[in-house]
């Protein structure tokens, strides 16, 4: 009776402790998405062609910034690392060495964005879409500078676990972006009304915000301070930023495996129609908000392993793991009953088109079953990034989702292979057959990761 008290105890307090850096990274995450999630929303009143320009345009973003975000936050277990042992110089200049990849980082993104606009115009869809989705993409060339820059700041100030900033400035953000994208889309207060290219000039402006106020945070809060972050700025290291990328783009590869799965659905169901294009925005814009909480833990592991790693104490990184994965697959049931039950509200309030709400809300059991299984492999993967263990993470993603997946879910959805074609559903069901293998694969390797730390130190 005693022990399992002792252990219950342990658990709630290891629990809090990651909830406490978790809710914050999840509310600035939510609220990030929740731009996203804004953009279709008011495309969706201007008609459903808008709404399917903005999903493949925003598709197209989608797998070019999260590419960055990978590259960007391998930054962040080395600044853990480093914060975790102390070593509060190399902090800094690790920060600038950030600063540096961001410039070439920003105009890679540039030529990606535009190679984006000429694949959207190769795609079998209405003039029209194309149209709407090559004005939607054009703004993001200003966007695409500055995001790589925003996530230097932002990975280093999470890598040494200070989340306040991403709570607060992506907070204003999104109520910055809703009145931006208000004006703009539909013509409020003396503006033009733009429709969804206004969409995409209100997130270049809320991103300039947004790095305005990094670094200004940077220079002048309090932790920051005493870093002095700015002074004594290095030239750019080779080895230093190489160190990151060896980090940062197995990271890229290994969101980019999942995340570019999503991605290439609307891009390979764009012939079906825009009401089938536009339901799937509606459903998986959703399940990307509530994506939002496992990414969140997932970075709180993150930057617990690392440093507890850097403290010397992998015993703790364990617990730690141990602790998020109960937590986040209890939320991931909890959000799965959610979607079930106000589907047809998610669909009813993004469109108002009675194919569309049909089609959405069948979509949302599907969101269901893939947020259940889908929570556990993004934790375990976050987990995996606190070790720096990122190339054989990499390979479980890359055949979990395209080696197994893929096949599968392209028959089911666009060929007579199993019998008549499913469409839009056989992606769906592609999706969640990837998120469960992976999940298996992630948890197996951060076990046995883990365990290799444990007895490492044991031999000392």
């Amino acid at each position: 009776m005693l022990s399992n008290h002792i252990k219950h105890s342990a658990f709630i307090k290891n629990a809090t402790l990651l909830w406490s850096l978790a809710g914050p990274l999840i509310l600035g995450q939510v609220a990030v998405v929740g731009m996203t999630v804004t953009d279709i929303y008011m495309a969706g009143q201007v008609g459903a062609d808008s709404l399917a320009a903005v999903q493949l345009g925003g598709s197209i973003w989608s797998i070019i910034n999260l590419i960055v975000i990978g590259i960007m936050i391998g930054n962040s277990p080395i600044i853990g690392n480093h914060w975790g042992a102390g070593n509060r110089h190399l902090v800094r200049f690790q920060f600038q060495q950030a600063l540096w990849l961001a410039v070439p980082v920003g105009l890679i993104v540039n030529c990606a964005i535009l190679f984006g606009i000429y694949i959207l115009g190769r795609l079998d869809i209405p003039y029209e879409v194309y149209d709407i989705g090559r004005r939607y993409l054009m703004p993001f060339l200003i966007t695409g500078l500055m995001f790589p820059a925003f996530f230097a700041f932002r990975s280093t100030f999470e890598g040494m676990g200070d989340i306040r900033p991403v709570m607060v400035f992506n907070g204003a953000a999104f109520f910055l972006n809703i009145a931006l994208d208000y004006a703009l889309v539909f013509g409020k207060f003396g503006l033009p009304a733009m429709g969804a290219e206004g969409a995409a000039w209100a997130t270049a402006i809320v991103m300039t915000f947004l790095l305005i106020c990094m670094a200004i945070y940077a220079q002048r809060s309090h932790t920051m301070r005493a870093l002095k972050l700015y002074s004594e700025f290095a030239r750019a290291n080779v080895a230093a930023i190489v160190n990151i990328l060896r980090l940062g783009v197995p990271i890229a590869l290994n969101i980019a495996a999942e995340i570019s799965f999503f991605a290439i659905i609307p891009l390979l169901i764009a012939h079906l129609g825009s009401d089938v294009v536009g339901a799937h925005a509606i459903a998986i814009n959703i399940d990307s908000l509530a994506f939002m909480i496992p990414l969140g833990m997932a970075q709180a592991l993150t930057i617990k392993v690392s440093h507890a790693e850097g403290a010397g104490d992998p015993r703790l990184a364990r617990r730690f793991c141990l602790v998020g994965f109960k937590l986040v697959f209890m939320l991931g049931l909890i959000m799965a009953a959610v979607k079930i039950s106000l589907r047809s509200d998610f669909a009813s309030w993004f469109s108002p088109d009675p194919n569309v709400q049909m089609i959405a809300t069948n979509l949302f059991f599907f969101a269901a079953a893939l947020g259940s299984v889908d929570c556990l492999q993004m934790a375990a993967s976050g987990a995996l990034r606190g070790y720096k263990d990122v190339r054989m993470p990499l390979l479980i993603q890359v055949v979990a989702f395209w080696g197994i997946a893929f096949p599968i879910a392209y028959s089911l959805a666009l060929t007579d292979f199993w019998g008549e074609p499913l469409g839009v559903y056989g992606f769906w069901i592609g999706t969640i057959i990837g998120a469960s293998c992976a999940g298996i694969g992630l948890i197996s390797r951060w076990n046995i990761v883990s365990r290799r730390r444990i007895q490492a130190l044991a031999t000392l």
